[in-house]
């Protein structure tokens, strides 16, 4: 059975400065490669009958803004570089060879959505320009919306660009955070694909696909372990209204990010490779609490597998183990809960559908 990672960052050490998140000391600072992608995800091959296939690369959060097209730089300097990924050209030190560039399956880029469907347009004209044979790799566009004022998503710029995409036939990858920003913005995203895709015949409905769950609060328990009745009932309801959607999916990514965080190697409690069933052991109750709710409302056929790499080694254990004690929490409760022909669907024919990739 393949594996499909639909939710993947890559960038060189060269270029951490232009990260508008990664400041000295950051965790995450430091060269994030295809190289060391699959040095995380190398024990698969001895524990799994799976085999990764490739992935889909998001875009990483460039410095960028919107007062001018100068502010778009950044995010086509990172543009050249994923194509230098899928080209098989690496700069020295880079991290990548020829042997990897067909592990990339598809591409979201960073686009000035609050700006509208005209900038929109001329922003593809220059990533046209610079993507070369990677032009039809490029499947769909972030802009974060989890760090931004309320209303961002609901302004008249914001919705034409989202029926922009769904006209030319991009996705778009929505990143809202319950846990750290508040409910609000799964409400405000409701009412963001209820306004884009009003009137629009289905071919037209832009396709959004929803990072990490989420982000919802999987720190707040009660006193048997179980999830926190208001925060769980609250993420749960706009589940059930983001669900109600058919051109919606949800990417299973980013747990570690929003559980308490994993012990790092050195540390007491530490889950090293030898000790990743017993991880899924003690987790089987949460995800099948969480993810099981996801799979009720979204059903087998839009829910996709993502490790949120290396975003997860932040909260996951290290970069030695932290892609594959995510994979191992997931495939615990997939192999519980979805038939063979499901299971193939979650792991790599969804998001190869949600993307339009080639199958």
């Amino acid at each position: 059975m393949e594996i499909v990672d639909s939710h993947i960052h890559l960038y060189p050490g060269a270029e951490v400065e232009s990260l508008a998140w990664c400041t000295e000391g950051h965790p995450l600072q430091g060269q994030h490669s295809v190289k060391e992608y699959l040095e995380a995800t190398k024990d698969l091959r001895t524990v799994s009958p799976h085999k990764l296939r490739g992935f889909i690369f998001i875009e990483t959060d460039r410095k960028s803004h919107l007062e001018t097209e100068a502010g778009w730089d950044e995010p086509l300097c990172e543009l050249d570089w994923i194509r230098r990924v899928v080209d098989g050209r690496p700069r020295s030190g880079e991290g990548h060879t020829s042997q990897h560039a067909q592990m990339c399956l598809g591409v979201v880029l960073w686009a000035p959505l609050p700006s509208g469907a005209d900038a929109m347009q001329r922003y593809k004209n220059r990533v046209q320009d610079r993507a070369g044979n990677m032009l039809p790799l490029v499947k769909g566009f972030r802009y974060l919306v989890q760090d931004k004022p309320p209303g961002t998503v609901l302004t008249g710029t914001f919705i034409e660009s989202l029926r922009w995409m769904g006209r030319s036939g991009f996705a778009f990858d929505l990143g809202v955070d319950a846990r750290s920003g508040g409910i609000w913005q799964l409400k405000e995203a409701i009412e963001m694909i209820e306004t884009a895709h009003d009137g629009l015949p289905s071919d037209q409905k832009v396709r959004i696909v929803i990072n990490h769950m989420c982000k919802p609060d999987m720190r707040s328990r009660d006193h048997d372990g179980n999830p926190a009745a208001e925060p769980f009932t609250a993420w749960k309801t706009q589940m059930a209204r983001l669900a109600s959607f058919s051109h919606v999916y949800m990417k299973v990514s980013g747990g570690f990010s929003e559980m308490d965080p994993l012990p790092s190697e050195g540390e007491q409690g530490y889950w090293g490779s030898e000790d990743r069933d017993d991880l899924v052991r003690r987790t089987r109750n949460w995800s099948g609490q969480w993810l099981g709710e996801l799979l009720t409302v979204f059903g087998p056929r839009r829910i996709m597998f993502g490790s949120d790499w290396p975003v997860c080694n932040a909260g996951g254990g290290g970069d030695r183990v932290s892609w594959m004690n995510w994979w191992s929490v997931v495939d615990g409760f997939v192999k519980d809960n979805l038939t063979k022909e499901d299971q193939a669907s979650f792991w790599s024919d969804n998001a190869l559908r949600a993307y339009g990739c080639a199958r």
